[in-house]
């Protein structure tokens, strides 16, 4: 099995999300850099240098991805999973490190506000501590939103394994019983194979709904990446500008500029936080509908079945047959040999 283009693109959205670089960074991407093998490094790597020189992917890239045998390219299921696993725990962790920060930083501006005599310096951190309060209130929904997300998935994905479990497995499990049973394990290796068939392509069938799914998850939390970076770098030049601000030597009207200065690159963060949420709402909406294309997967492999058990059921009438006709000839050269006893001396 090769990596599939959803896999490349969880890779390539882990990269620009930055959870990624030709050496990572610890924490992120956790064991998984080692398991990858030369192969799977030089791919990442190569991924890495093609998304930093905003050039395509080098040919003899192309050629490791299609010639490669290492076990994370025949395992890409497992592969795209923990890349997948990888950005979002990365993803909530800058979440939970930038809430935290704001409370820290809410708390020092109340302390300051408190603290400082002027009260030009005193409406300047009070505007401060607002704009750093609703960026506070809108990163914790979308903290929340985000897992909430992940949550619902993975709830859902347990569901189809469940399914899967009864209506597959135990199928498959009951019909090579029956082969066995009916013609004395002859049959078993021959129906083992066409039962292996269609598990393996209905699998790969549910895989390309499941990717479809991890795609549009990641390519969602690379953007609130993206955004709450964005607004962590503005919350970190306001924190900078209210520290200058309690200094003795800036004067009260230079603290005031340069707070309105830095509250300008916090101003649309509350309603571009919103609409992260709004969007990730939206998305789980599509990603449990997505529900139609594993449940038209199983109806499908339900049509299936019986045509597969015609198939077996053919297997143990031939071997019937087979039996059959070794027994008449068994009983033939039976009757011979008896004739021939009978006609001796």
């Amino acid at each position: 099995m090769h990596l599939t283009k959803p896999t490349l693109l969880l890779l390539a959205l882990t990269i620009s999300a930055g959870c990624v670089s030709a050496t990572p960074h610890p924490g992120l991407l956790e064991g998984l850099w080692d398991e990858l093998g030369q192969t799977g490094q030089t791919i990442v790597s190569g991924l890495v240098e093609a998304s930093k020189n905003g050039t395509a992917i080098a040919e003899d890239l192309a050629d490791s991805l299609k010639n490669s045998t290492s076990k994370f390219v025949e395992q890409t299921a497992q592969f795209a999973d923990q890349i997948a696993s990888a950005l979002h725990a990365a993803v909530s962790q800058g979440l939970r490190d930038f809430a935290d920060a704001l409370q820290a930083n809410i708390a020092a501006v109340r302390a300051a506000i408190a603290r400082v005599s002027s009260r030009v310096k005193r409406q300047a951190l009070q505007d401060a501590l607002a704009g750093l309060q609703g960026i506070n209130a809108t990163v914790r929904d979308l903290e929340i939103a985000v897992q909430n997300i992940t949550d619902q998935l993975e709830k859902r994905k347990e569901q189809y394994a469940e399914e899967i479990q009864l209506t597959w497995n135990d199928w498959a499990a009951a019909q090579l019983e029956r082969v066995d049973q009916e013609t004395n394990g002859d049959g078993v290796e021959e129906a083992q194979e066409i039962l292996n068939e269609l598990e393996n392509r209905y699998a790969g069938y549910l895989h390309s709904c499941l990717e479809e799914q991890q795609v549009r998850l990641a390519t969602y939390e690379q953007e609130v990446h993206t955004v709450v970076a964005r607004y962590q770098s503005a919350t970190n030049d306001l924190v900078a500008q209210i520290e200058v601000c309690q200094k003795f030597l800036t004067g009260p009207i230079s603290c005031r500029i340069g707070i309105k200065k830095a509250l300008r690159g916090l101003q649309a963060g509350p309603r571009d936080l919103l609409n992260l949420k709004l969007q990730g709402l939206k998305l789980l909406a599509i990603n449990l509908d997505e529900a139609g294309c594993v449940g038209q997967t199983l109806a499908e492999h339900a049509l299936e079945r019986p045509s597969v058990e015609r198939q077996l059921d053919e297997i143990i009438e031939r071997y019937k047959e087979q039996n059959s006709t070794s027994s008449s000839e068994n009983e033939d050269d039976s009757s011979s040999e008896e004739e021939t006893t009978s006609a001796g001396p």
